[in-house]
């Protein structure tokens, strides 16, 4: 059996993701949306699976190259040079010498999907079959109908759902005889009457219409998928397919507040609702944040005044890791360009927080920064103070935008110094956390953290070894995560959409249409 993916297209409701790469290219878990396919089909046991390309044709070579090599499925490259301007039809009709005539499984390049949905089409060996969804009614998927015989008697995204059998999600199985009627109506509609912008579905209801054909529905009942068209299929596809499994049987979760819990003093829809059930499953929850402007009893009111309780244990700081630093190598004197609530804290621990001769000059988020501040930091540095940083943050998500945070007064003066700093507290370092998990015995598998940030956040969940969770609520875009170094275990808008019903919203289909 040999198979046909349709990957030409130049994902334009996808944009801006599809400016830098193909939609095959775009990834669901970490991985290729064209890889879960050729990755299906390879575990289906096919012999050779042909991919269609043309817009960005060389990135789709690229990941059928490294999976050659990974695979034991033979993969082909075909290309539609008039991708620009023809549809699925025309790049189907690509392949007509490889496969018309043949037996083969044709998927378009946008569906994600779980590899039972393959090996359900292969099994077929004495007709033709469209894999569909009797569950669910998707008003921009094609859908099929269905005779008194239960053969599909017509495909088309325009059936109401009164009129619809299922949805098809765009995964056919079609027969020696069948693919050659098939392919003769398409050579038909491209050689002779020049119909370049047409889908291969529309050559496709022709023949259902006729009668003669061998066509039958294939449920794929409790197998996922996701056609993936718009940003917001793509977020349903990074839920469903996600390895990271349910937080609610995880041990721990840590939470970033910024950008991830509230945004200044708005609080993100549905945290409040995710931390409770998280609590009532009996998950430990903590809240991380490398803002050193707050200290914790400030950070406990303010998440009990948007109906998060949180003991100031539950919360930890960048401060607490330049406050441990400082007690351990015995400092006594420091000045430390902060507000007024890190100098405080740091004054609790015993340390001078303005010392006039410090050994050490501390830079937190200053967000009653002076002229003053910068310059005795950058004096008593020169004079050979030590120069430690509570974290590497240059900006901070606020409901007006990004704001300059503790990385960039660092970088003012670091400018003025012309000294780097010895030490950068806060995430994404692993004593931000590390102390927590020894103490209560987490295993990394079993702790999650969530974040907006994917330098700070993720980079720390990898840095453990744990799950993690990146949110587009704060500073990461969904097109950050496609070219980043760390890569989420799952992406979702904003927390609030962590526990929200199934990923994506259908309408009953009518009881009287039934396969």
């Amino acid at each position: 059996m040999n198979a046909v993916i349709l990957a030409a297209g130049t994902g334009s409701r996808l944009r801006p993701l599809t400016i830098d790469q193909p939609k095959a290219c775009v990834t669901v878990d970490s991985i290729p949306i064209g890889e879960h396919q050729l990755r299906a089909y390879d575990a289906a046991g096919f012999e050779t699976v042909y991919v269609v390309t043309g817009y960005m044709a060389d990135r789709i070579e690229a990941l059928c190259d490294r999976l050659s090599s990974e695979l034991s499925v033979d993969i082909e490259v075909l290309h539609n040079e008039a991708f620009a301007n023809t549809d699925n039809m025309y790049s189907l009709y690509c392949a007509r010498k490889q496969v018309a005539g043949e037996p083969f499984v044709l998927s378009n390049g946008d569906v994600v999907f779980e590899p039972e949905v393959i090996e359900r089409l292969a099994a077929i060996d004495d007709h033709s079959g469209i894999a569909v969804d009797a569950e669910q009614y998707d008003p921009e998927a094609m859908k099929i109908t269905v005779d008194e015989g239960g053969a599909v008697d017509g495909i088309s995204k325009d059936f109401s759902p009164e009129e619809a059998a299922a949805t098809s999600i765009d995964c056919y199985r079609f027969s020696a005889v069948t693919s050659a009627k098939l392919f003769d109506r398409i050579v038909r509609r491209i050689e002779i009457d020049e119909e370049y912008t047409a889908w291969t579905e529309l050559a496709l209801d022709e023949l259902l219409q006729t009668g003669s054909h061998d066509v039958q529905p294939v449920d794929i009942e409790g197998a996922e998928w996701v056609e993936i068209d718009e940003q917001a299929d793509l977020l349903a596809a990074d839920r469903t397919f996600s390895s990271l499994g349910d937080l609610r049987s995880k041990d721990a979760v840590f939470f970033d507040l910024d950008g991830t819990i509230y945004l200044d003093e708005t609080p993100i829809d549905g945290a409040v609702d995710v931390v409770d059930q998280l609590r009532a499953a009996g998950v430990d929850v903590y809240f991380l944040s490398n803002n050193s402007s707050r200290w914790k009893p400030t950070y406990a009111d303010r998440l009990a005044s948007l109906g998060i309780d949180a003991d100031p244990d539950e919360i930890i700081l960048s401060t607490d890791g330049v406050i441990d630093y400082l007690r351990t190598n015995g400092i006594e004197a420091s000045y430390v360009v902060g507000t007024e609530a890190m100098r405080g804290a740091i004054s609790e621990a015993g340390i001078e927080p303005a010392a006039t001769d410090p050994e050490t000059v501390v830079v937190g988020f200053d967000r009653e920064l002076t002229y003053e501040k910068v310059a005795a930091a950058t004096l008593a540095i020169r004079e050979g103070a030590e120069f430690l940083v509570a974290h590497g943050d240059r900006v901070c998500p606020t409901e007006a935008g990004l704001v300059p945070d503790c990385g960039s007064i660092a970088a003012l003066v670091e400018t003025a110094t012309g000294r780097e700093p010895s030490h950068v507290f806060g995430k994404p370092s692993v004593g931000m956390v590390d102390h927590v998990l020894e103490r209560e015995g987490y295993d990394p598998s079993e702790v999650v953290i969530v974040g907006d940030r994917l330098s700070t956040d993720i980079e720390l969940a990898e840095r453990l070894g744990c799950g993690s969770v990146s949110v587009l609520s704060g500073e990461t875009t969904r097109r950050d995560i496609e070219t980043a170094d760390q890569q989420p275990s799952l992406v979702v808008d904003s927390v609030g959409e962590l526990f929200a019903g199934d990923p994506v919203e259908t309408a009953s289909v009518a009881e009287s249409t039934e396969l």
